[in-house]
């Protein structure tokens, strides 16, 4: 009684190769690919968390902007001063008419984004919150236009990247800067 198994011709055809011979990977040549790949997977995985992180930022930035414009036409469009009130320490922001009501939903910052002490020697920037009146963490917009002055730093912490969001008195107008401004 024969026990070893036997091949078909299938079977040989597979593992062959032209020449006659046993084709197929060894184990170091396996091994060496499956570092080329993990090395490739791991250089893509810290792109994309820098590129994520720069995202979050000017994401935040870009929020933060268009709810000061928000505010802006409100004031205008009520012909009522509305504010928009920061609470720096929980990373959160929203509109408020002059009466305190509050007439836009709550905002929270990205996550590692927030407002942060530039350290430029400004008065009242502590939190990241630079107001042309008193620094009470609200930022005024009048009916005809007009506001408190005040500029705004974001900082992503994994990064130290900074972005500096400007109102200018005058105008109301909204502006957004690359690093501290």
């Amino acid at each position: 009684m024969n026990l070893t198994p036997t091949k078909t011709k299938m079977d040989i055809w597979r593992m062959t190769s032209t020449t006659g011979k046993l084709s197929g990977f060894s184990l170091v040549e396996l091994i060496v690919v499956i570092g080329i790949i993990s090395s490739i997977v791991f250089a893509g995985s810290l792109y994309f968390q820098h590129h994520l992180s720069q995202t979050l930022l000017k994401t935040s930035a870009q929020e933060l902007a268009s709810t000061l414009m928000l505010a802006r036409r409100l004031a205008i469009t009520k012909r009522k001063v509305h504010k928009v009130v920061f609470e720096p320490q929980r990373r959160i922001y929203w509109i408020e008419d002059e009466d305190n009501i509050k007439v836009e939903r709550t905002v929270h910052f990205k996550k590692g984004v927030g407002p942060a002490n530039p350290r430029l020697g400004k008065w009242g920037e502590e939190n990241g919150i630079v107001e042309g009146g008193l620094p009470d963490n609200a930022l005024l917009f009048y009916p005809q236009g007009t506001a408190e002055g005040a500029s705004i730093y974001l900082k992503e912490e994994g990064s130290g990247k900074w972005y500096t969001i400007t109102v200018t008195p005058s105008t109301g107008a909204v502006k957004i800067y690359t690093g501290k401004h």
